[in-house]
């Protein structure tokens, strides 16, 4: 990590107006800078020729009155002359050492002992990059879904298996200058803005990226915008992707960043922890890891297990798949509920979820040992399973729209997601694909071509 040299910075940029103290201060003075700059510490630094000579904690402040009880005594009389501090240009690696030994403010001082940068737990205040963006492709679940929720792999273990197509949320960030947020939703046309993080409250305008917010604390306002490539209520984990990407931008501005695994669970705890919305595991990994995986839940780990498919293997599936969309709602949330509000599972749902464990298992193999037409065959088990577990999941229309690519040589579909509406997943072999297509288009519907995400989120800074 490296900090660019900056002369007398302290003075010339307001940046650090609230962190710094002359050594002629007294400790009123400190006081106020304190209760302005979050960090709960002042430098003091010697006026002459700005060098560094101490820092000083609201605690130590606290101490000393509780003993002498006077403001107006210099600064210097409570400071800590030994303090924390890494070098400008010093190996990235000293910075993470401090910050796991539970340093939470290191200041960057350069040869002279002047300070050129700050570095804090969580967000990184001085980086020069004042926007990022981000975006998360879609998931398809193609097994286990129901065997991913807390109150079942606990005890019983769970598994899922998916993959990631090239369809996206997006968000973009721009830092500001003050404590606002201000979201705007390209999907639901809406627009909000909060005074400061601590105003968020739960509405039901976009409080799926508040919760995301709300978690993450950023320490800085911000302009948001967010947009996904596919519609609302889809059955393709559109709400684990859309925190992803949010996730990702807040993630540019962290000191140390959050690794894949801590930016699913973040998503997972916005939605199922903060807002109570039920569901499983395996959308926020699927989403944020990419490509094809294998997904293993119990009460120890949660696994994300990549497959590795040759390039002209994931061609074949690219060109076996179909996606339809049913101009149908997705039920999502309500049939949730259904499965798992109450906590516990019926003998009939542990049965059938059982079966998905072991048909996610097979799957996975034939996957690997290109046995597709097999494949397509379990993946139509999961979906008679799924409306064995919860008729709510189809209707006339849909058994219909089914019914309409079987009989027109797909080997095997389901609807995507918990069901009732969204998009329906065919496998077409080869010599069927148009007939499956020709035929959904003659009942009124699109049905699309899939490119597979390989990447999961990505993010950067402009």
């Amino acid at each position: 990590m490296k900090f660019a040299p900056v002369i007398n910075l302290m003075f010339d940029n307001k940046k650090f107006n609230n962190v710094v103290v002359s050594k002629d201060s007294d400790l009123h003075h400190a006081m106020k800078k304190i209760s302005k700059n979050n960090y709960g510490l002042v430098l003091v630094i010697d006026n002459d020729n700005n060098k560094v000579i101490g820092l000083v904690t609201d605690g130590d402040i606290r101490r000393f009155l509780l003993d002498h009880g006077d403001v107006n005594v210099l600064v210097t009389e409570c400071m800590i002359n030994e303090f924390s501090f890494v070098r400008a240009g010093c190996p990235r690696e000293d910075i993470i050492k401090l910050l796991d030994y539970n340093v939470h403010f290191i200041p960057v001082l350069d040869s002279e002992g002047c300070l050129v940068d700050l570095v804090s737990s969580g967000y990184n205040h001085q980086k020069s990059h004042e926007v990022s963006r981000a975006r998360t492709p879609a998931r398809i679940s193609l097994a286990g879904g129901g065997t991913d929720f807390t109150q079942y792999f606990m005890d019983q273990g769970g598994a899922g298996l998916s993959c990631t197509i090239a369809k996206y949320s997006h968000a973009v960030l721009r830092k500001r200058k003050d404590q606002k947020i201000k979201i705007y939703s390209h999907d639901y046309k809406q627009k909000i803005e909060i005074e400061r993080i601590e105003n968020i409250k739960y509405d039901g305008k976009l409080d799926l990226i508040k919760a995301g917010i709300k978690l993450l604390k950023p320490k800085f306002g911000f302009d948001l915008e967010v947009g996904c490539d596919f519609p609302p209520a889809s059955g393709l984990g559109g709400s684990a992707s859309l925190l992803a990407s949010v996730i990702g931008c807040l993630n540019e501005f962290r000191e140390p960043r959050l690794d894949r695994y801590e930016i699913a669970e973040y998503a997972f705890e916005s939605e199922r922890i903060e807002l109570k919305i039920a569901g499983g595991w395996q959308d926020q990994y699927s989403t944020v890891f990419g490509g094809f995986n294998y997904l293993e839940f119990d009460r120890q780990h949660n696994v994300v297990m990549p497959l590795r498919l040759e390039p002209d293997n994931i061609r074949e599936l690219e060109e076996s798949f179909i996606l339809c969309h049913t101009k149908q709602t997705h039920l999502g949330g309500t049939i949730q509920e259904d499965n798992c509000g109450s906590g516990t599972f019926t003998k009939k749902q542990e049965k059938n979820s059982e079966r998905l464990k072991d048909i996610t298992t097979e799957m996975k193999r034939y996957l690997l040992r290109t046995r597709y037409d097999d494949f397509a065959l379990l993946l139509e088990e999961t979906w008679a399973i799924k409306k064995e577990s919860n008729p709510r999941v189809t209707n006339a229309e849909l058994d219909k729209i089914h019914a309409t690519a079987i009989n027109a040589g797909a080997l095997g579909g389901r609807l995507l997601g918990t069901g009732g509406g969204g998009y329906f997943l065919f496998y077409a072999p080869p010599f069927y694909r148009y007939q499956v297509i020709e035929s959904l288009e003659k009942i009124g519907l699109n049905p699309e071509a899939i490119i597979i995400d390989q990447k999961g989120l990505s993010s950067w800074q402009i």
